[in-house]
């Protein structure tokens, strides 16, 4: 499965708030270790929002129903006690360019919210952590000790602390050609490679087909490049923006 980047997170979340937001919660089934589905109903039908924290298949999308097969998982149990009868009110990323979202509950749309759900697809560290509205952590898929890690710890009880932020300059569309293309031939090598390694924000499947629509070898050396080559690369580039 390919990587949730952040303009797809981006296109999922639009979709998600315009159709189930606000939706009320109704059931939490867990799927397997790193899969549950909330059961969400709206005016206009029910649905279930599938939340994926697996190391390379993190995601969020709206799935297709749970088996009918009892849910044996400690962490559903406790969405379930918690989440259960209130209304997903608000879907909000924590920062431009990060693939954190808050999802917040309330006891009803209009007030404010009692939970955040927060779903972080960031691959080998995904996870999925429940707050009260204190944002002290209540349950989480991934417990994190300080022995585990000396940057980020992740327990019950303890203060909810944003990942790390990410390296690598934000893509931005007030910056100029002139810029962005010293920015990225900076380190001669693969012209896909290079704009992953020069800006946040990008996969490698979106880094491809970004420089295949400017009728680019996506391995081709950023050294070999001709002037119009980098004005074709950089038109794609703002489109993308």
């Amino acid at each position: 499965m390919q990587p949730v980047d952040y303009t797809t997170l981006t296109a999922a979340c639009s979709e998600l708030r315009a159709t189930w937001v606000p939706g009320r919660t109704e059931q939490v089934y867990q799927r397997d270790r790193y899969t549950i589905a909330i059961a969400l109903r709206t005016l206009n039908g029910r649905g279930w929002l599938t939340i994926c924290w697996h190391p390379q298949a993190a995601r969020i999308c709206i799935g297709d129903p749970p088996p009918r097969v009892p849910d044996t998982f400690t962490f559903s149990d406790q969405l379930r006690h918690q989440l259960g009868g209130f209304a997903l009110i608000a879907i909000e990323t924590i920062a431009p360019w990060e693939r954190v979202l808050d999802l917040q509950f309330a006891k009803r749309p209009g007030e404010p919210p009692t939970w955040h759900l927060y779903v972080e697809i960031i691959g080998k560290y995904s996870n999925l952590i429940l707050t009260d509205a204190d944002n002290l952590i209540v349950t989480t898929a991934h417990q994190v000790s300080n022995q585990q890690s000396s940057v980020r710890t992740i327990q019950t009880g303890q203060p909810y602390e944003l990942p790390p932020a990410l390296t690598g300059t934000s893509p931005s569309l007030i910056e100029p050609y002139q810029s962005w293309q010293e920015r990225v031939s900076l380190i001669p090598g693969a012209v896909a490679n290079q704009l992953l390694k020069s800006y946040r924000g990008l996969s490698p499947t979106l880094a491809r087909s970004m420089v295949q629509a400017a009728g680019l070898d996506p391995k081709q050396s950023t050294q070999n490049l001709e002037e119009s080559d980098w004005q074709n690369l950089f038109q794609r580039w703002q489109q993308w923006l």
